[in-house]
């Protein structure tokens, strides 16, 4: 527990971290509701309803206990406002925004009805603004919790003026129900006011029977034209999700972050906020080397280095490993505020030099270092893996990994490396040796870390328990060209592409979900709904769910090299002719 974040008629949610070091929103049943019989068969229901929607633009469930002596429930935790709050503080987004909104929401909905779901109160509060997207939170819970808005049993499930108009005559809230739900948020996005105006809950229930939205504020024409067919009174007559999706085009984006920069660095000040309150873990003495003073090493040594403009915390955030694919399109303000001591404002082209705060050498060659909130894992050839207290330098425990390694990579709070025909696991806190497997060959792997399997790309791709190291699964990608093999997980899909094809994989069996053919494919990126991949031909966009191409940018004037994809914006690194 870090922090109180609310109150709803269900309970209180907080602020949590669980097992595996991500933030999560813990929501905790009052417990005078913990004592309903009927109140907990339902709220049972609904987590195993909701545990089953998952991907791009969804808060997902973690986590849940609804027979708990206090019934709780976590979910994935999202620095920003909602889309309600956005709107109240800085108004209505202007076009481009709401098109990638819509688009975005559409994908999530697609997701959500392709489990045999319905959404059923959609609605500006439910929408989460996110640095990198917007998700959906609360679909199927509010239908057991939600006091306020028409979810006793036996009516309609609902909030006034995105209730479509077959619901509030009874009928069921089916997909279309989403549609219409869907064109009144984006209306609301676009113009800072509701379709069907404001008053008594009574009289805007009453409005869409009567009266045709309000639609004026909208400049955009091709948005205004979609928006009133999905407020449309017949559900056959409303817009498919895929029509929203097309409103948000690649060619046609501005660049940069998909929100306005006001937006963005409001997302910033609450990750901030929010970062700052997780509390920092002392964990282990230092070790026997204490860090170096600043001009201490001599400069043929490589060092890990951190740098700041004051000794500060590092707070408690879910990190990722700092390449430069991590950094690549975090807003200034959003990455800062979890990295104090390690990024730099990159939109300040004045102020005082950063200062370095510590540093450290290592010996022979270095490699990338890895850090994990209060914690920088730093490793060479020959000093092997060594973890610094990211404040202070101070060292907290070394590790020989006897010459070539790669890695290290961290998942469930383990780290992961490979080197001297072994994989092995380490506790990422104290170092000390969870499992080790042996691997054939002496060379090293790259690793992709799941929450319950490691990967590790190769011909063939292979998959390890992460409890144990025991072989869980192998997948022969494409023997006839063995060469280099790269691999992405995204969710409970994990890409393989090799020498002349790219594959989905179900992660959790090994099995074949689709493959397609592409020439000379070099590296792959998730975002938005879409799958990219640089190849021989430039950028291809696919369906992650079968492998359709949806488009592709051809390399007439640059050669594709590594990809990364920020909200709406597309880095390439490339090699021009």
């Amino acid at each position: 527990m870090l922090a109180r974040l609310g109150q709803g008629g269900m309970g209180r949610v907080y602020l949590a971290e669980n097992q595996r070091g991500a933030l999560v929103a813990l929501k905790v049943v009052h417990p005078e509701r913990a004592h309903e019989h009927e109140f907990r068969r339902r709220f049972a229901r609904e987590v195993r309803l909701a545990a089953r929607a998952h991907g791009p633009g969804i808060a997902s469930v973690t986590d849940a206990d609804p027979g708990a002596e206090t019934p709780w429930l976590a979910t994935e935790f999202v620095p920003g406002p909602t889309l309600s709050e956005a709107i109240a503080q800085h108004g209505e987004l202007p076009a481009e925004a709401c098109r990638d909104l819509a688009e975005q929401l559409a994908g999530a909905l697609k997701a959500v009805h392709a489990t045999g779901l319905v959404h059923r109160d959609l609605k500006p509060s439910n929408v989460i603004l996110g640095a990198d997207g917007a998700r959906l939170i609360d679909f199927g819970i509010t239908l057991a919790s939600d006091e306020s808005a028409i979810t006793r049993t036996g009516q309609t499930l609902g909030t006034a003026g995105y209730i479509a108009l077959e619901v509030l005559l009874g009928g069921a809230a089916g997909p279309a129900a989403d549609v219409f739900a869907l064109g009144a948020l984006l209306v609301f996005a676009a113009q800072g006011r509701h379709p069907y105006g404001t008053g008594p809950e009574a009289a805007l229930m009453a409005r869409p029977l009567a009266t045709d939205p309000d639609l004026s504020g909208i400049t955009d024409v091709m948005l205004a034209a979609l928006l009133r067919r999905a407020l449309a009174r017949e559900p056959a007559r409303r817009p498919s999700l895929a029509e929203f999706a097309v409103l948000a085009d690649l060619g046609t984006a501005t660049g940069g972050a998909w929100i306005p920069p006001t937006l963005l660095d409001d997302i910033g000040r609450r990750t901030h906020e929010v970062t700052t309150r997780a509390r920092p873990r002392r964990v282990g003495a230092p070790g026997p080397h204490p860090p170096t003073a600043v001009g201490g090493p001599s400069p043929s040594t490589r060092r890990a280095s951190a740098v700041g403009t004051a000794p500060a915390r590092a707070p408690e955030v879910r990190w990722r490993q700092f390449t430069r694919r991590g950094v690549l399109g975090l807003g200034a303000a959003t990455a800062a505020a979890g990295a104090a001591a390690w990024l730099i404002d990159q939109n300040r082209s004045s102020g005082p030099a950063p200062k370095i705060l510590w540093r450290h050498a290592m010996k022979g060659v270095a490699f990338d270092p890895l850090v994990i909130r209060d914690t920088v894992y730093a490793i060479s050839e020959e000093d092997g893996l060594v973890a610094l207290d990211a404040r202070t330098g101070a060292q907290r425990w070394h590790r020989s990994l006897n010459g070539s390694v790669t890695g290290p990579v961290l998942g469930n709070g383990t780290l992961y490396h490979s080197g001297g025909n072994r994989l092995t696991a380490l506790d990422s806190r104290s170092g000390v040796t969870r499992w080790s497997a042996p691997l054939s060959g002496e060379r090293s792997y790259a690793m992709v870390a799941g929450p319950n399997l490691l990967y590790l790309p190769d011909e063939p791709v292979r998959a390890f328990d992460a409890i144990d190291g025991s072989a869980r699964w192998s997948y022969a990608h494409d023997p006839s060209h063995p060469g280099i093999v790269n691999c992405l997980l995204s969710g409970d899909a994990l890409f393989v592409c090799g020498a002349t094809r790219v594959d989905r994989v179900d992660a959790v069996t090994g099995k074949r979900v689709w493959g397609v053919e592409v020439e000379a494919p070099q590296d792959l990126a998730v975002s938005g709904g879409a799958l990219y991949v640089s190849h021989f031909g430039g950028v291809s966009l696919l369906d992650p769910a079968d492998g359709t191409l949806r488009k592709t940018l051809p390399r007439d004037k640059f050669l594709v090299f590594d990809i990364a994809v920020a909200g709406r914006t597309l880095c390439i690194e490339i090699v021009s002719p």
